[in-house]
Parts: C-alpha cells; structure tokens; sequence
C-alpha cells in the first residue's frame, strides 16, 4: 500500500470504515457544536502517509478555480502564491506520485464537507473545522486510488464517481460557437472608448466583427452589466485593477452601462442593436444590504447573504428567458461558499444551492458556467446536466507572468476531464501588443490555441480595431462553429508535479479528436515556463511511428518521438495522425484539424 491510514481522532459518536478502497466516515448520533470555527482544521479526521523520500503531491485547493498546489515530502504547498491569492491550507483532491505507483484521495459522495488539510507536517482527511450540526447517519465517502498513473487513477475513481458523460456541445451556443466577452481581462470590462456607454463600445466592436467576417454568436456581459453595493466606476481611461468584494445590489440593468434614461429599456434596445444574439450575464453573490434580503428568509453574513430556500433564484432564470440567455455565468461561487459561514455549518447546503441553480436551469433551457469554483464545485457539477462548463484557471491577464495561469489552466484540466466537464480557458485577444494594455497581447497565437483545445467556450475580448481575424478563425469554422476536441488539453502525467515551473521539463500537454469514422488524431503542445526563464530542451515518446505536422513550421515527418529546444514562454505544437495516416491530411489552418 502506497498510502497509510492512521486511527481516528473525533469526538464519541463519529465512526469510520473502511470498505475496500472507500474510507467513510459517519455520524453514529447527532453532533452539534462540534465546529473549530478555522476550515482547516478538521474535528473528525484520520492522518494520511505516504512513506517515501521520494513523493511528490498535487493537491486541488479550497480555493477559486480549484488551484492547483505541488510539494515535496517535506509538504510545502505554496497556499498563497501571489498577494490577492490564498487557500486555506487545505485541498479537494490530492494525487501523490512515487516512483512505485501513483495514489489519488478524491471524494466520492459529499464533495463539501470533506477536505484534506495539511497541518502541523501531516496530511489528514475529515470533516472540514466550520461544520457544527451533524444529523445522524450523515456519512461521507472518500476513495483511495493507487495505480501506475494518474490517468488510471482517475479512470477508478470515474468509476465510483459515475459523472454525467460530457455534455453535447452543441447543446449551448456558448459551447457551440465562438463568442464574445467583456469579463476581467477583456477589452471592455469596466472600461469604455472615449464618449462611449460601454454598451456601445460592447455593441460597435461586435458589429465591426460582423464587418471582418468573424463570426462571434453568443456575447457575455459581466458584472458591469448590473449594480452592485459599491459600483466600481466605468472609466475611459486607465485599467482597474481591484474587483470590489462588495456583492450584487439586483441583478438587473445598471443604469449607466447601456444608452437610454429607462436602464430596462436601454438594455432592451442594446439588444435590439445587437440583433439580439444568445447572451450570457454575469452573476455574484447578493450583498447583505441588497433589497432581495428584505424577501423571505436569508442567512446573512459580512460580505454576502444566501437566500434560505434556493427557490429565490427561480427569479433570475425567468428574466434569463426574457433577455435571452442561452447561459448564466455563476461567479464568485468561492464567495457564496466562505462568505456565508451558515452554508459550511450544516451538510448539504451548498449542494441543494446548486442542484437548485441546475434545477432552474433545466426547467427554463437556460445553461450553467461555473466561475471560481473550489474543488468541491467541481466534482458536484459532474452530477449537474446543465452546467455547460467550467472555468479551470484564474482570470486572463490576473498574473503578471502568463505562465502561472497557463499551467493552472493545463493541470486542473485534468481533473475537469476526469470528472466529463467542458472547460473555459476564460477570454483572449486575438491581436498584438500595443500601446494600451487593452490593444493586444504577444502571447495571443498561444492562448487562442489553449482555447481551442478547452474542449468548452471560446471567447474573444478585443478592443475596436484591434481583432486578428486570421488568429480567431483557426479556433473555428467560416459560420463560427468550434472545432471541438475529446476532453480538455491537460499536462502529461510526468508534468503536474512542479517539473515544468523548475526548468526540468517543458510543460508537455495532450488531447484527442476522435473522427465520425473512429480514427484518432493526437493533439501535442510544449510550452517553456520556466520560473527562471531558462532553454529547456525536452523530448516527447510518442510510442510508435507516426506521421506528425510541426504546426508553426509547417512541415510534416515521420517521428515516434517529439525533440525541442524551447526558449523561456515560447512555445511548439504538433498534429499527430493516426496509424496507416498523412498528418497533411488534415486542414492545417485549424488548430483543430479534424472535426469529430
């Protein structure tokens, strides 16, 4: 056995089994006032060992977008790896590699009261330290998986975990077509052009997309679209650079956002302008000073309220209906669940929260994206048919080195395919670099095609006149259609420990597309973020020989291994063809060659 159990440390009336590969942990009686009051640290728990020098961890934090966290034997996760990110010193999943085999500790039922903590030099799973009223016969399941990978090791817990099977991309033209956005990082969020409502300045850069022949079909407003407690200002100039933490006031149009004296009727007519395509809205959680908390039965904290019944929510689909939604971007879902202490105080309340969103969802056809969701999110929304994707990376531009969020993005990819999920790179621009911030990027050849292989949404943010037309189509077809891949691109196994950000190994990630007719095409990218922007030369097994397009040179040859010499963020990608097959069989303009 790779992983050691220890005895359990909990009050009288806790009881722990072991089934197997499962370890569950039950309430025998009631349990109240039980809570520590600090997360992590659990009242109920068993430490978990792996006895060997040479482990090396990947935990999934507690925090937004399931951040991925690496350590060594000695457990130093970095919990706070910039100043306006932290976790509690906690994880959702943990995967443990030694040189022999691979172990994953990821839950099976219960995904919210249940957290593996790091503390005081050990790991120990059990119930979070904020739940403090326990019914009798409550009891969550946890699998230990070992296996010679982690692909394997995910496969097992697939299949105690039985996740919905991916869902149609054609489902939601959020999934379905190229689109366009204005959350953080885009163009216009919180920023206009000059004498411009960033309605306007929304609504021209789409007609001038229409006008290049790029064919964005869904259009996401965020949270500038409606007020808040404290409105952050629409500025022309400068950039912002805080989201105030205060929540929504309503979810309904913001008076200065769009042209027109009436808000409803400007949004209306922005519609209008638009042609009324299918639109995404942004939505936070409600403010304790929102008028909505005068409505029925609330739990209240500091920063946030949670309506007592999720029947509340009810409210927003309908109007999704009337606006036109084909999807509804639920954000800040890492607020809802640590700024309301009274949905970690009892077990389930997060989740009827969502099942009642997804509820909702189903009952008005109006889809579900998951924004800054925790690890917990994450593995309850594999049971959730109408969430149509999920962000898998913090917010586009949020780092000052694009390589943090490049492998965020790439490693919990891997735990959104293993759990049948779309990811949602979060938005791009398709230009250069210019004198605004806002103009452009020089990375954007490659985070279009991170996009493109997300298996989700892709979606532009380009200021007026600044779109690459050339860059967005090969993420799609002539009428906007995405090309789609197998399961989001995620990082080889030899990749999710630390290598690539230590200079020891480019950051090699994969995926597939499989034909009508049943041939599969691999998908490999290399990529050199190197915390000390140093060459790395590596190579790729590929198994066999196979016929492989160097995709930026252009140049097809027969390989059973991939070699490069990568200088610090630059970057390669290469098409692999099926056995008997020419990789020039393919169109080489897509990033995506073959359709499924």
């Amino acid at each position: 056995m790779l992983l050691q159990v220890g005895a359990l440390e909990a009050p009288s009336g806790v009881e722990l089994e072991r089934r197997g590969q499962l370890l569950v942990l039950r309430a025998a009686e009631v349990l109240e006032g039980c809570a520590t009051r600090w997360f992590s640290q659990p009242w109920a728990s068993v430490a978990l060992r792996v006895d060997a020098a040479d482990v090396e961890y990947l935990g999934f934090a507690f925090t937004q977008f399931a951040l991925p966290v690496t350590a060594g034997a000695a457990l130093d996760f970095d919990f706070h790896p910039a100043h306006n990110l932290h976790s509690p010193a906690a994880v959702g999943v943990l995967l443990a590699r030694t040189s022999h085999g691979v172990v994953l500790v990821a839950p099976v039922d219960h995904p919210h009261e249940q957290i593996i903590a790091v503390r005081d030099g050990e790991l120990r799973w059990g119930w979070h330290g904020d739940l403090d009223h326990v019914p009798a016969g409550f009891a969550t399941t946890v699998g230990i998986y070992e296996a010679e990978s982690t692909a394997a090791a995910f496969e097992a817990w697939s299949a105690d975990l039985r996740p919905l099977a991916m869902r149609p991309a054609t489902a939601n033209p959020i999934t379905s077509h190229l689109s366009y956005w204005t959350d953080n990082g885009a163009a216009y969020w919180y920023r206009t052009e000059p004498g411009r409502t960033i309605g306007d300045s929304v609504a021209t850069a789409i007609e001038q997309l229409h006008q290049l022949d790029v064919p964005v079909r869904a259009v996401e407003l965020d949270s500038w679209a409606y007020p808040h407690q404290t409105l952050r200002p629409i500025a022309e100039i400068g950039y912002p650079e805080e989201v105030p933490p205060t929540g929504m006031a309503t979810w309904t149009p913001r008076a200065d956002a769009f042209d027109g004296d009436d808000p409803e009727s400007a949004f209306t007519a922005f519609r209008d302008r638009l042609g009324h395509p299918p639109l995404v809205i942004h939505a936070r959680h409600v403010d304790p000073s929102s008028p909505y908390v005068a409505e029925g039965e609330w739990w209240v904290d500091d920063l946030a309220a949670q309506p007592k019944d999720p029947a509340f929510f009810r409210r927003w689909f309908d109007d999704a209906v009337r606006w036109g939604l084909c999807a509804v971007e639920q954000d800040w879902m890492l607020m809802y669940w640590f700024g309301v202490r009274a949905l970690r105080e009892v077990p389930g309340r997060a989740a009827e929260w969502q099942r009642a969103l997804d509820r909702h969802a189903a009952d008005t056809g109006v889809g579900l994206i998951w924004c800054m969701a925790t690890p917990a999110d994450f593995v309850l929304a594999a049971s959730l048919p109408n969430v149509v994707a999920i962000r898998t990376s913090d917010d586009y531009r949020f780092a000052p080195d694009p390589a943090f969020l490049w492998i965020w993005y790439l490693t919990v990819n891997r735990l959104a395919g293993a759990l049948e999920l779309r990811a949602f790179k979060d938005v791009f621009f398709s230009g250069p670099a210019g004198d605004d911030p806002i103009d452009g990027d020089e990375h954007a050849e490659f985070e279009a095609l991170l996009s493109a292989l997300s298996a989700g949404p892709v979606g532009i943010g380009d200021r007026i006149g600044r779109t690459d037309p050339t860059v967005v189509l090969r993420t799609c077809d002539a009428d906007g259609a995405l090309r789609h891949v197998d399961r989001p691109v995620g990082l080889i196994d030899d990749c999710l420990f630390g290598a690539p950000a230590r200079g020891e190994r480019l950051a090699w990630a994969a995926t597939t597309v499989t034909e009508a007719g049943g041939g599969v095409w691999t998908l490999v990218l290399a990529v050199n973020t190197s915390r000390d922007r140093v060459e790395v030369s590596d190579e790729f097994d590929l198994g066999a020989m196979r016929s492989v397009l160097d995709w930026r040179a252009g140049v097809v040859a027969d390989h059973d291994h991939l070699t490069v010499v990568l200088a610090p963020r630059d970057w390669a990608y290469w098409v692999v063809a099926p056995p008997g097959r020419r990789a020039d069989e393919a169109d080489t303009t897509k990033y995506v060659p073959v359709t499924r």
